[in-house]
């Protein structure tokens, strides 16, 4: 966590998303309008973001933009 603080959180957290929806520790469903603030748009847990995901991670997570990657 950074030790910068530029908002005061909201006194909710949650533990699940799927597609356009989250739930909190209480099992309520909201509408996830915010999409992790424009980093999301592609929904929560969706199987083939999913897949990729995993498959990168597996060979190679990051390096930086200076540097070729093959795919």
């Amino acid at each position: 966590m950074s030790t910068m603080l530029n908002y005061t959180r909201l006194p909710v957290t949650f533990v699940k998303g799927e597609g356009a929806w989250l739930w909190d520790t209480q099992g309520k469903r909201y509408l996830d309008a915010l999409s992790g603030i424009a980093v999301c748009g592609l929904g929560h847990a969706h199987p083939k973001v999913t897949t990729a995901i995993c498959e990168q991670a597996s060979q190679l997570l990051h390096t930086s933009n200076l540097y070729n990657i093959p795919n």
